[in-house]
């Protein structure tokens, strides 16, 4: 009788990160709804200075910390540095590159998704941080987000009129009501931004296909493309420093309908967060030399 393993299967990666979006949820927050550091700006690696992107964004700028670096267990100990014991980290995901040969005898390259952990520099002693110097805003955020709009080079036409934002891919025209209804610039922007991250998946764009499939209202292609939209909208947001907690907060149905969606598809919030930073990439012009971290096969995100 073969003896059973000693070593213990490593968790699905999905289920990880998808149970820390639900248990923010199920405590009425919606992580794409939380401000980034706006002096220091987006997650990043303290060692590496990498920003990270795509849903590890989401994970660590939703935390309570004061600044927004990070660093593995042992980059802290190569730093000479000590997680403090009964600290709890946050995963980071990438994918790692193996290769193998197919049915044919070809070799090929298969990515596989995994994560690290990483921790606060506030969770680390042992260590003289050297912050970097808070870089100066030359615009205030409402400025920002009229720079991003300007920016968008051969985006769609944008009318501000009616009372229901929408993107039609007919036509290609954003349509939103004048910001003077809405409860606080912040509402205004968010649902611009909403709407502009669609038409990034329009067929001369991103030619995304949750966008460009015909889609019934209530499908999982529909949620999913609402979901790409939404994380965009906070992507864009975060990026002209906007102060989310002035938006309307979440309703009840709103969080519900996310949780629902979330739990019928465990690969859903880590591929719309990768979508979503394609998109918010595509209207801010920024070409990087990778995809976002998550799914750049090869690019551990984590340092």
């Amino acid at each position: 009788m073969k003896a059973a393993s000693s070593t213990t299967p490593r968790a699905d990666v999905y289920d990880i990160i998808t149970n820390r979006i639900i248990l923010a949820l199920e405590n009425g927050v919606a992580p794409w709804k939380q401000s980034w550091n706006a002096a220091h700006g987006a997650p990043r690696n303290y060692r590496s200075k990498h920003v990270y992107q795509g849903i590890n964004a989401f994970l660590l700028g939703m935390l309570p910390h004061e600044q927004p670096y990070y660093l593995t267990f042992n980059q802290a100990k190569e730093l000479g540095g000590q997680v403090r014991k009964g600290e709890k980290g946050m995963p980071v995901v990438f994918y790692k590159v193996s290769k193998k040969e197919d049915a044919q005898g070809q070799e090929k390259k298969v990515a596989i998704l995994q994560y690290s952990t990483v921790f606060n520099i506030a969770q680390i002693d042992g260590v003289d941080w050297e912050l970097p110097e808070l870089p100066q805003r030359e615009h205030t955020p409402q400025q920002a987000a009229e720079q991003i709009l300007a920016g968008y080079v051969d985006g769609p036409r944008v009318h501000y009129a009616g009372s229901e934002p929408h993107y039609r891919t007919s036509t290609d025209t954003v349509t939103v009501p004048e910001a003077g209804n809405f409860h606080t610039p912040e509402d205004f922007y968010a649902t611009l931004f909403h709407e502009l991250a669609h038409s990034t998946g329009h067929a001369k764009r991103l030619d995304r296909a949750t966008l460009t499939e015909k889609a019934s209202f209530g499908s999982e292609t529909y949620a999913k493309e609402e979901l790409v939209a939404e994380l965009g909208a906070a992507f864009l947001s975060n990026a002209a420093g906007l102060d989310l907690a002035r938006t309307e907060p979440s309703t009840a149905g709103y969080l519900a309908n996310w949780l629902q969606a979330l739990r019928n598809d465990k690969r859903l919030i880590i591929s719309a967060a990768s979508q979503a930073q394609r998109a918010a990439n595509h209207i801010l012009g920024i070409v990087p030399s990778y995809e976002t971290p998550e799914a750049e096969p090869g690019n551990k995100a984590s340092e």
